[in-house]
């Protein structure tokens, strides 16, 4: 509740600094929480206008709030739309320079700035520490507090020091804002924040404008792109189409005419100009990755379509949520396949290392680092490094190992590098400029584009970037490399430098990094559960939306959208059938001797007899149900216990923010009466 008096105050502000008459759901209960002067920790969705709930109490507070933001692209965004309204604000951040910093802070100090935006690494510098230490702010708010929280999509071992760097600087009051975050992840905010005490306030998660739908595609990519075109076919309207994979969006976008691509695999030019079709166009279909979304603000998308399958519900949601922000209805539509879930189990084993390959990657450094003659920081690419590491399946797994091995403390890494080489064109370049200016092939364009930029002086040495020969082609990064790679030795030479960031080691007398292998295997088992739940999501026979309600922790009641696939009985899920009762009975057995220890996917893997490198490591496989079930298929398994608990016969429980399932009642007296029958 909002304190006696205050209502009619904060609704004289709402208009004053906003320009609204009144607040969205769950702003005012928001609102009222933080002025009350306590520490909160608040999760709603996107577009549920959570940045005016800190703004506005920031605004009619006596000093200045203090907001951490992990991207210079989402500060740069907020301020910008602070200041049009007339809103005092600023950003401290690498791109300002310390007399601009310092003038902020000052700005800051005297009450003239209300809001001050800042990266979490700027904690931990000397000078904004002393600021702090001498100009409090009258709140600290976390923004993406997702970040914070190793559970989280988007860790980043900086927001960790943030609970520290408060407690230093004596801050008072601490709210954390995300729209993606479970009970377990909320739990761990608190805790890194060690604001133990910390308020929990779910909210927003109905969207009753929103249709879910799950449409179930077996027949590979044929059937998936039939399907995808059906969805596109008739009025044309705000579209975003996201896949898994850079590969994947490169193939929508070859196969449907009209769609335009987004990756972080493309030239920057070429990513700035698809965001501005997306923005200005009046119905533009975009096919992209998940790099595309984050601060990007148009509220009349009417179809979000996921092409593959999403790695978690946290990535769905956020996704989905993209589209009806107008209020005006939209559909969310997921185009599933069971093979989908091959395609993210390989992204999250590739995120995930085994052991043995992490400490694979720790000695391979070692030993380069000790066999220089001079001691200095490593630089050395993912590929190059991958050469000395037996058992790693890509660089990508090199890369995941060491952001493990820097968050262990056995190495440092230094600040990104983005290194120079040398380029010359060996052949006369006005020759060659003439010769390739019809631009037909990749190569082609690369030589008429980067000679035309350069001139005479293509014929010279000049030090430039792969990404700034990326700009001048129009290529992607990938793409030019390719094309060098193609080129060299034949119209031109290339000499490359390093593009990365070095390696130190902490303690070069450390033969073996500590790990915690079994922290390691539960973080890969709690990876494949969100996974999972994604699944569980499209089996479903329940209201779409109370799924994912739930699964944020909002508490549902006895409320159903009423416009999902489920409510309106289109859907194509369907039950198990023509699996034995002996067969229901052994698997509600197997869940009543687990008895809540493990979630679907383990239980599954242990009655279909499953080798896997998490069974074997947990010893699963000298259980007395595994392989019980090794006669039906794995899928058929595990379609037949999302069966029994859309069913009830089997319950889902959280235990420690792992989703595990137990038997229940329903499904205890369905065990007991078959056992009498058979008797």
């Amino acid at each position: 509740m909002i304190p006696g008096g205050a209502d009619d105050r904060l609704l004289a502000g709402l208009k004053k600094y906003f320009g609204y008459d009144d607040f969205l759901d769950n702003q005012r209960q928001v609102i009222g929480r933080i002025i009350s002067g306590n520490d909160l920790c608040v999760v709603m969705p996107t577009g549920a206008g959570k940045s005016l709930c800190y703004q506005l109490p920031a605004l009619l507070a006596d000093g200045f709030t203090l907001v951490v933001s992990p991207l210079i692209a989402l500060m740069l965004d907020q301020v910008q739309s602070l200041r049009r309204r007339g809103i005092p604000a600023a950003f401290i951040n690498s791109t300002v320079s310390f007399a601009e910093q310092l003038a902020a802070a000052d700005a800051a100090a005297s009450g003239e700035i209300k809001l001050l935006y800042v990266a979490p690494e700027r904690l931990q510098t000397g000078f904004f520490q002393d600021f702090l230490r001498r100009n409090p702010p009258e709140m600290l708010v976390v923004d993406e507090a997702h970040c914070i929280s190793e559970w989280g999509h988007d860790f980043r071992p900086s927001y960790r020091r943030i609970g520290e760097a408060a407690l230093a600087a004596g801050i008072k009051r601490v709210c954390a804002f995300t729209a993606t975050a479970t009970p377990l992840v909320c739990r761990d905010i608190r805790t890194q924040l060690q604001r133990e005490n910390m308020e929990l306030l779910v909210a927003g998660f109905r969207r009753p404008n929103l249709s879910f739908k799950v449409q179930m595609c077996d027949g590979g990519k044929a059937a998936k792109l039939a399907a995808l075109k059906k969805l596109l076919a008739g009025e044309k309207v705000p579209t975003i189409i996201y896949a898994a994979t850079r590969q994947a969006v490169d193939e929508l976008t070859s196969a449907l005419p009209g769609v335009t691509g987004y990756h972080a695999g493309m030239s920057l030019e070429a990513r700035n100009l698809a965001q501005e079709y997306f923005m200005h166009d009046p119905a533009p279909v975009l096919a992209a990755t998940n790099a595309f979304g984050m601060g990007i603000d148009r509220s009349d998308v009417r179809k979000v379509i996921h092409y593959q399958l999403p790695g978690s519900l946290e990535a769905y949601y956020q996704e989905a949520g993209r589209a009806g922000r107008d209020g005006e209805s939209a559909e969310c539509t997921l185009l599933f396949s069971f093979s989908d879930r091959y395609i993210q189990k390989f992204l999250i084993e590739m995120n995930n290392p085994p052991p043995e390959v992490i400490r694979g990657v720790y000695t391979a450094v070692r030993n380069k680092i000790l066999a220089m003659e001079t001691p200095a920081p490593l630089e050395i690419s993912a590929s190059a490094l991958a050469d000395d590491v037996p058992g790693v399946k890509s660089d990508g797994q090199i890369s995941a190992a060491l952001g493990i091995l820097e968050k262990s403390g056995a190495i440092r890494r230094m600040a990104r590098r983005s290194g120079h080489g040398t380029l010359r064109f060996t052949g006369d370049p006005d020759r060659l400029r003439i010769l390739h200016q019809e631009e037909r092939t990749q190569r082609s364009r690369f030589i008429h584009r980067v000679i035309s930029k350069w001139g005479r002086a293509a014929g010279r040495e000049t030090e430039c970037t792969i990404e700034e020969l990326a700009e001048i082609a129009g290529l992607s990064p990938d793409q030019v490399k390719r094309v060098i790679g193609a080129l060299s030795g034949e119209v031109l030479e290339w000499h490359g430098g390093f593009t990365g960031r070095a390696i130190e080691l902490t303690d070069p007398a450390l033969i073996t990094p500590e790990l915690d292998d079994a922290e390691l295997s539960r973080h890969l088992d709690y990876e494949t559960a969100r996974l999972d739940e994604v699944v569980h999501y499209a089996r479903s026979a329940n209201c779409r939306q109370v799924g994912l309600i739930g699964y944020f922790g909002e508490v549902c009641d006895n409320w159903e959208c009423g416009c999902c696939d489920i409510c309106a009985g289109t859907s194509a899920a369907a039950g198990i059938s023509g699996v034995s009762e002996s067969d229901i009975r052994t698997a509600l057995r197997a869940a009543d001797i687990f008895s809540g220890r493990i979630g679907i996917g383990k239980l599954g893997q242990i009655l279909a007899g499953s080798r896997s490198a998490s069974i074997i490591a947990g010893n699963w496989h000298r259980n007395p149900c595994f392989g019980t079930l090794r006669k039906l298929r794995a899928a058929k398994i595990e379609r037949l216990l999302r069966a029994l608990t859309d069913s009830g016969e089997l319950a889902r429980i959280d235990r420690n923010g792992y989703p595990c399932i137990v038997l229940s009642e329903k499904g205890r007296a369905r065990l007991h009466n078959s056992k009498n029958l058979t008797e």
